[in-house]
């Protein structure tokens, strides 16, 4: 009877925990939406291309001096 008692206290326990964890995922999931993050993620592609090519803008203006 005991060994009963504590298998559905176990189980009772994992339930609560899936829920938890089923609610944390989904929390997680729904931060940003797909076109923010290409929108995102374009934004900083142009801003690394944008300051490499200033890079070596500023080499070439300095070695032709």
């Amino acid at each position: 009877m005991n060994s009963n008692q504590d298998l559905k206290q176990v189980n009772e326990r994992l339930d609560q925990i899936e829920k938890k964890l089923d609610n944390l995922g989904g929390s997680q999931q729904n931060k940003r939406s797909p076109g923010k993050r290409f929108l995102s993620g374009f934004g900083i592609t142009m801003v690394i291309i944008f300051v490499l090519l200033l890079t070596l803008g500023v080499i070439q203006f300095v070695s032709d001096g």
